[in-house]
Parts: structure tokens; C-alpha cells; sequence
């Protein structure tokens, strides 16, 4: 009796077992199995999730009177320095208000301000509302939601004291209905608007901006090395062509690239981010952008046919100036 048991669970195990393989399939949609691991996709990468190099370096302090470079943590400056107490910031200089209003307009020419007024008199000056996002009008999720848009704006004040200056900024956000309204740009400052971190992220621009153009001005720095500072984008001349350097992350560069080339009307054939490679047509002339991290806040942008040799200069200028322009 005990033999028949036997034999009969061995035979139904047999049969579960059978029943089990014959679920087993190489086209398992959660299972690869051994027969097929080599046919698997490798997962793709962003680059600057895995190049990180050593190129990522910080000079620390931020030494004043020594040349400033892009990757200079919190530089000092011997003629203006940022001070702050509580919730107000500003800057001091050892120059006087004379020295520092041009300076100034030449700030917000380089950030592309617009201005409401200016009352040199009275150390003023008063930026207009501007989207404080780069949200297309046109954008279909915004008209959607109905969402407005942020905008914000800036005032900037300076004041002597003793044989120097103070520069103080004040920026102030509105919806865009209020600041779009009629005579929106009457609308009173109170202190509820107020934001000190923005402010101070403002100042601190400010201060780079100032400290590099003076660096410029005493032959620290070149024109070159002040732009890679204070620009965000720029076309630069190396050993292997003209290049775009973007100073951003590796992703953000690659989708404004991508939408720069769409706003300037050229065919996107084929794009792909893992490994920062763009294919798209200049008239009948297909060509080929390929972007490489330098490391985690910078990506070069070199143009060439689909054989990878360069392109004329004219066209390689051209190219690249058009796509500084939309993503500047």
C-alpha cells in the first residue's frame, strides 16, 4: 500500500512539475531568461549621471584678488563685497555711485531686463514685469489648466556712504493677470513682497558680474575667461572646431538644443539622449549635433556631416550662433 502512495505522488509531482515548465516562457514579459540575457537592452544612461569627472573642482575660499574661473566657490572681491543683516542684503563698494550706475545698466543689458525707468538723481532704477518662467503663451498644458504665470520684477537703489556706495535690489512677484493689468507698473512695493532669497540670489550675481568685469578691466582675466564666468551659453573657438558650451546639466542641454533647432524651423530626423546625439537637415544637407559632458554643469555642442568631419566655418558659425541665440 505505502509502495502505490509512493508511486502515486511521484507521479503527480511529475505532472505539476510539467505543468509548471510549460508556463515557462523565453517571451515572459517580467522574466529574461538565461537563453535570451544576451539579447537584452542594456540600460541607457543619461551621461551626466555617469561622467562625472574630476574637471568638477572648487577652489576653496573664493581667494580674493585671485583670477575667477567658473567653478570658484563664492569669490571675493577687493572692491565689493555682499553683507547682510536679518532679512535685508546689499552690496558695499569701495567706488563711488558714479563708478557703479553704468556698471549697473550694463547688468541688466547682460540679463536682458527691460526698464521701466531710471532716476540717476535718486540712485534708481526699475525693471519691468517679465515671466519669471520660460512657459510658451501658446504652451497647450497651461492653456488647459488655466494657470497664470508668475511674473516678477526688479528695483535697484544706491547710495553713497562716506567714499563708497551701497547698492540695495528689491524684486516683487505678481500673477500675470495683475501684472498685465493697466498701469501695472504703479503697483505700489509693500513689504509683504519682498523676498530675500531672491534678492540675494540677484546680489550675488551682481557681485560676480562686477568682480569679473573688474578682474577684465585690470588684465586678471581675458574677455574669453570673463564670458565662460557670466554667460550661461557661448560660442567657443578649440583645436576641433567652434563649439556651443551650454553651462548646464547634461538633459537640460540636450532638450534646449532640441527645441532650439525646432524653433529655427530645421527637420529633426532622429534624436537620442543616451548618448547625446542629434540628426536633423539644413535644407537638403543633413547634418549632426553631438553633445558631450564636460562634467555635471557643462556640455559642449559640435556640429558635423553624418561622417563626423567638420563642417564649413561660415556654416558652423552660423548654425551655432542661431542655436546660442534661442537657448542664451
Amino acid at each position: 500500500m505505502n509502495t502505490c502512495n509512493s508511486l502515486a505522488l511521484l507521479a503527480l509531482s511529475a505532472t505539476i512539475l510539467s505543468g509548471c515548465a510549460s508556463f515557462r516562457s523565453d517571451a515572459s514579459p517580467d522574466v529574461v531568461y538565461d537563453t535570451r540575457a544576451e539579447a537584452a537592452r542594456e540600460l541607457q544612461v543619461p551621461p551626466d549621471l555617469t561622467d562625472i569627472s574630476n574637471a568638477e573642482q572648487f577652489v576653496l575660499p573664493g581667494t580674493s584678488g585671485g583670477p575667477v574661473t567658473r567653478n570658484t566657490l563664492l569669490p571675493e572681491f577687493s572692491t565689493v563685497r555682499f553683507e547682510r543683516a536679518g532679512q535685508q542684503s546689499w552690496l558695499t563698494f569701495e567706488r563711488s555711485p558714479e563708478d557703479i550706475w553704468p556698471e549697473l545698466l550694463a547688468f541688466a543689458k547682460k540679463e536682458k531686463y527691460l526698464i521701466y525707468k531710471t532716476e540717476p538723481a535718486t540712485g534708481l532704477l526699475v525693471t519691468q514685469w517679465r515671466p519669471a518662467s520660460a512657459v510658451a503663451k501658446a504652451n497647450l498644458l497651461k492653456n488647459l489648466i488655466g494657470a497664470d504665470e508668475e511674473y516678477s520684477r526688479l528695483s535697484f537703489r544706491i547710495e553713497r556712504n562716506g567714499t563708497g556706495s551701497r547698492l540695495f535690489a528689491r524684486s516683487q512677484a505678481a500673477s500675470e493677470k495683475v501684472a498685465n493689468a493697466p498701469a501695472s507698473d504703479k503697483i505700489a512695493w509693500p513689504a509683504s513682497s519682498h523676498d530675500p532669497e531672491e534678492t540675494s540670489a540677484v546680489l550675488n550675481s551682481l557681485l560676480v558680474f562686477l568682480g569679473v568685469e573688474e578682474q577684465k578691466a585690470r588684465g586678471i582675466i581675458d574677455a574669453g575667461q570673463a564670458s565662460l564666468v557670466t554667460d550661461e551659453a557661448l560660442v567657443q573657438e578649440t583645436g576641433a572646431g567652434r563649439q556651443l558650451v551650454v553651462q548646464r546639466g547634461f538633459k537640460p542641454t540636450f532638450t534646449a538644443v532640441l527645441a532650439a533647432l525646432n524653433q529655427l524651423d530645421y527637420a529633426v530626423t532622429s534624436s537620442d539622449d543616451g548618448v547625446g546625439r542629434i540628426e536633423f537637415m539644413d535644407g537638403e544637407t543633413p547634418m549632426v549635433i553631438e553633445l558631450t559632458p564636460q562634467h555635471i554643469s557643462e556640455v559642449r555642442a559640435a556640429l558635423s556631416d553624418m561622417d563626423g568631419r567638420r563642417l564649413p566655418e561660415t556654416t558652423e558659425e552660423t548654425i551655432l550662433n542661431a542655436l546660442l541665440a534661442k537657448i542664451a
